[in-house]
């Protein structure tokens, strides 16, 4: 059954953050438009009219960054350090919810995990797990560069095993694309096409910053919005994922999953929703 194969493709998309300080040096607008970097020195004032966001220094230097909702003013502090990867090892998270496959529910595993590797230079790959001791469900691999602008999406791979059918979608973007600037803010965009053995959207915004206990430490976060429309085809479907990501570790600490996906024309559906928490900031 390959109609969950979407199930898992925004948890890729999100593990991108700012470096916790709240500053930037450099964004640019989202994939496909003219964008331009400067490196500030001074405190910069954000500010968006007409769903463009344009930072300003006290300098009078400007960098365009992506485009943000209508009426979003918030003020950032210049001259972010660069990213680093995230550091290796395997991420456990508390997990709950169901699938539903051509009438039939499956539940999540109590324990899913994060596998991240050893970085090559600035570029890391990861692997998110959402399977079952019987190796049914969902996995996610993505590669991811970091670099001064922020981070950005190199490749993904998503695998749906279901009932003994596995079904594997490579996608990325025309080039890596940055999904998240360095000190990005609430209001922040980005629509991306992705390519490969499917066609998919991706839309993310960034929604507000929260507070959460994590494993007994409090961790201030960034709540993102990611949604991952497949184009209409043998799969057709549509994942809304939530997560909050912590600015330090550069990992999401909870996500919540909304996915709705159909086969063979509308003849097998599925559905699938899910909440994961992470027991530790640590491996």
């Amino acid at each position: 059954m390959r109609g969950g194969a979407a199930a898992a493709l925004g948890l890729a998309l999100l593990v991108a953050c700012g470096n916790g300080d709240g500053s930037t040096d450099a964004v640019r607008e989202s994939a496909g438009q003219e964008s331009t970097t400067t490196t500030t020195t001074a405190p910069a004032t954000t500010t968006t009219t007409g769903g463009r966001t344009t930072t300003t220094t006290a300098g009078g230097r400007t960098t365009t960054t992506i485009r943000a909702a209508a009426g979003v003013t918030t003020t950032t502090a210049a001259g972010a350090a660069a990213l680093t990867p995230a550091t290796p090892g395997t991420y456990r998270f508390d997990t709950t919810g169901n699938t539903t496959v051509a009438g039939v529910t499956t539940p999540f595993p109590a324990v899913t995990t994060l596998v991240v590797d050893a970085p090559s230079g600035v570029r890391q790959h990861a692997t998110r797990n959402l399977r079952d001791a019987a190796g049914n469900g969902l996995v996610t691999e993505f590669t991811l560069d970091y670099r001064p602008d922020g981070v950005h999406l190199v490749a993904l791979r998503v695998t749906t095993r279901f009932n003994g059918i596995t079904d594997v979608r490579d996608l990325r973007p025309a080039a890596p694309v940055l999904l998240l600037a360095t000190g990005a803010r609430p209001g922040a965009h980005l629509d991306v096409d992705l390519m490969g053995t499917s066609t998919a959207k991706l839309a993310v915004d960034v929604l507000r910053e929260e507070r959460l206990t994590i494993g007994g430490q409090a961790v201030d976060t960034l709540v993102m919005r990611a949604v991952v429309t497949l184009a209409p085809g043998d799969v057709t479907g549509r994942q809304e994922l939530t997560v909050n990501v912590d600015r330090g570790s550069r990992l999401w600490v909870k996500e919540r999953s909304v996915l709705d996906a159909t086969a063979l024309g509308g003849l097998v559906t599925a559905h699938s929703e899910y909440t994961a928490t992470l027991q530790r900031l640590t491996p």
